[in-house]
């Protein structure tokens, strides 16, 4: 990419030009509203001219990283690249198209879900899964945590689903009561499963629980999860 800085004061001057890319569009995941992707700093003479040049990968100017599939990506679709002085005072925008399959949903049914890979969360923190390594998701003190999993896809419909869960017997009572349940649920409001979590003995000795959907979930749909009492959640499968 390129651009043309004029000095068109009466002095000799620096200029840090800024290069910025956004997603005008809709975007699966929340994006920057602007983000710095380049800068230069130029010295300019009183009336000089200059064309600066950027190079930058597209993985580095419009790229993230994909819970949903454990890698970096970019999403296909239009983006819009900025020059300025700052990200209030744009002089420049030039739109480009990335080519590509749309995004793949969520393969369930053969990866599961890592509970700390959610798109969405509220009541939630993130906790050590085990004292060494690994993430786990529990609910905020006395809140009742919510995810949100985009774009799960079933296949021809999940018959189970198992909980993979670690409760503290120390911890029973907090949070939202004394149960610890994980119940999911789909968008339009139908109940999978509630899943009671026993304590098991301590934070980091988890327990896999499995239930019965007397729903099956087809297709590809977004899945909501709903956390309550003093648990740990690390993961969540799916079986046809």
């Amino acid at each position: 990419m390129a651009c043309e800085v004029t000095n068109s004061g009466p002095c000799d001057g620096d200029e840090v030009v800024q290069i910025y890319a956004s997603a005008p569009g809709p975007s699966r995941v929340p994006l920057p509203h602007r983000r710095l992707i380049a800068h230069r700093r130029v010295r300019l003479r009183r009336g000089e001219r200059v064309r600066l040049f950027f190079t930058v990968p597209v993985d580095d100017a419009l790229g993230f990283w994909d819970v949903a599939h454990g890698r970096w990506t970019v999403d296909p679709g239009t983006y819009e690249i900025h020059a300025g002085a700052s990200s209030a005072d744009l002089r420049a925008t030039a739109t480009i198209t990335v080519e590509g399959p749309p995004p793949a949903p969520r393969p369930v049914l053969r990866r599961g879900l890592e509970a700390a890979d959610y798109d969405a969360a509220d009541g939630i923190v993130l906790v050590d899964r085990a004292k060494v390594r690994g993430d786990a998701v529990a609910c905020r003190a006395d809140a009742v945590g919510r995810l949100l999993f985009r774009a799960c896809d079933f296949g021809a419909g999940a018959m189970s689903m198992t909980v993979e869960a670690a409760r503290d017997a120390a911890t029973a009572g907090a949070g939202a009561g004394d149960d610890a349940t994980v119940e999911a649920h789909l968008a339009d409001g139908t109940t999978l499963a509630t899943v009671a979590v026993p304590p098991t003995g301590g934070r980091y000795t988890y327990t896999t629980v499995r239930a019965v959907l007397p729903t099956s979930p087809t297709g590809v749909q977004d899945l909501h999860i709903t956390l309550r009492g003093g648990l740990r959640l690390a993961r969540l499968g799916f079986s046809g």
